[in-house]
């Protein structure tokens, strides 16, 4: 296995790799560079929705998803995102956020492999979390230090996270589906947010993944978020997104076996 970091200051690329058949020890490199890089590009992949399963389940337990029509029956685990509405969900993400912030124990990991290429359009943007906040202006961190945002649905979290298991500070927003922040009026928090939507997407600060047919991403929620591009519905484009649920992170379960003994 090859790692090698991305040029944006976040990220790598992992070659010569195959993810049908992993060894103990590539396991544990992987969870090892994900948790220093935020971010792992792995091209070249040629999953069956099992083996994404079960090359997803090696960052831990999955979150399953109710069945539609759109979605690949058998697998609950998989979250088809698609240009088309008869091949999974449109018009998914088109702002920044991470996956699962919605829920009180937020989503730690997303995992996606690109089953159908586009011609043009559909690049998923990131941008590291843990650099946004350390690069903020000093008197605008001061700021946002202590602030607790509020989802559509009531979910609040703190503006600035704390990884669980590096414990580097990030800011943790997502723009689209958080309503407020505690004891801010509304013209206020919404300046705020603007604000630092524009600062996710600073110039050099954003790395644009342009997919290829057997691409397979993953990134740690709590350390980069991600932004989603239009795709024309001309197109057909499909992702076959998992996710690792709130307390099943690979972390979480090494901490847990730890405390145990």
């Amino acid at each position: 296995m090859k790692i090698t970091a991305l040029d944006v200051g976040f990220g790598a690329q992992v070659n010569e790799l195959n993810l049908n058949s992993l060894s103990d020890q590539d396991k544990e490199q992987l969870r090892s560079a994900l948790l220093k890089h935020g971010l792992l590009v792995i091209a070249g992949q040629t999953l069956m929705p099992q083996e994404q399963v079960r090359a997803s389940e090696v960052f831990g337990t999955l979150e399953t998803f109710p069945p539609t029509p759109s979605q690949i029956k058998g697998f609950p685990q998989i979250f088809r995102i698609a240009s088309r509405a008869s091949d999974g969900h449109t018009d998914v993400g088109r702002y920044w956020h991470s996956d699962g912030s919605f829920r009180a124990v937020p989503t730690p990991i997303s995992l996606w492999h690109l089953e159908m290429q586009p011609s043009s359009g559909g690049d998923t943007l990131f941008t590291d979390l843990q650099t946004a906040y350390s690069t903020l202006p000093d008197d605008l961190k001061q700021v946002v230090t202590p602030l607790t945002t509020v989802h559509r649905n009531g979910i609040t979290h703190p503006l600035v996270m704390q990884h669980p298991e590096s414990g580097v500070k990030g800011l943790y927003l997502n723009i689209g589906l958080t309503s407020g922040i505690l004891g801010m009026e509304s013209e206020e928090a919404i300046a705020l947010m603007k604000k630092l939507d524009e600062h996710f997407s600073r110039i050099g600060a954003v790395y644009r993944h342009q997919w290829k047919t057997g691409d397979f991403v993953i990134a740690d929620n709590f350390h980069v978020a991600h932004r989603a591009t239009p795709v024309s519905p001309l197109q057909r484009r499909i992702l076959n997104r998992t996710t690792v649920q709130g307390d099943g992170a690979f972390w979480s379960v090494k901490n847990r076996e730890v405390m145990h003994f």
